[in-house]
């Protein structure tokens, strides 16, 4: 069954600094990249998906610079187990069940029009950081058609096991892509551009945390 969001604003703000305290715990560094001007209003930004920390950077990127109202697709499964994430954003999606699939996708399309930021995971599940392609699921372009006048965001999710004991997290929001690029294609074609554009993205970001080209990043 469909689960909305719930948010409470003060589990957001209990949440809010006990994530910025765990991620900063378990990593070394957290760097980002973002240009001069990111949308914090009527967004869909993609993200790739290949760990459980996943969702702790959307909120975490959204808490220090984004700053909008944000919701995040969450699935079904985890949310039944971790229900208290509603709390703070999260409603469920569910691609193997059709009617559940588009009651979210509906759901996404209502926060899109009143001004929210929605932020997926178009590969669905978690797949291995390094795997190609990434294969979006269609669900970005239905959004995208349904919502014409929305910005669409890719952020790259980046993970490195550097010179230091724990991990390093980069971070890539690019800019806001063209409309006139995808606007009329095919709903196949435009799942078919994301995932390309997220590609090259997500493999920029790869080469520059393995070259140490990362004066254009700062530390969150």
């Amino acid at each position: 069954m469909f689960q909305p969001a719930r948010k409470t604003s003060w589990i957001e703000w209990g949440f809010t600094r006990f994530n910025r305290l765990f991620l900063n715990y378990h990593f070394n560094h957290i760097k980002i990249q973002h240009p001069s001007s990111v949308p914090d209003e009527k967004t869909l930004f993609l993200i790739n998906h290949s760990t459980w920390w996943d969702p702790l950077f959307i909120f975490y990127i959204n808490d220090r610079l984004v700053k909008s109202d944000g919701y995040g697709m969450m699935h079904e499964e985890g949310i039944e187990r971790f229900p208290f994430f509603r709390r703070i954003g999260a409603f469920s999606v569910n691609g193997e069940d059709r009617r559940h699939l588009v009651q979210s996708l509906q759901y996404s399309t209502r926060l899109l029009d009143e001004g929210r930021t929605v932020w997926i995971f178009p590969q669905g599940n978690e797949q291995p950081l390094e795997k190609r392609p990434l294969e979006f699921f269609s669900g970005v372009s239905y959004l995208t058609q349904r919502c014409p006048d929305i910005n669409v965001v890719p952020v790259s999710l980046y993970y490195a096991l550097e010179h230091t004991k724990k991990p390093n997290a980069y971070i890539r929001l690019g800019e806001a892509l063209p409309r006139e690029d995808y606007e009329t294609l095919s709903r196949k074609e435009r799942t078919q551009y994301f995932e390309n554009r997220a590609t090259q993205q997500l493999d920029e970001l790869r080469k520059d945390v393995i070259e140490e080209n990362l004066h254009a990043f700062k530390k969150l």
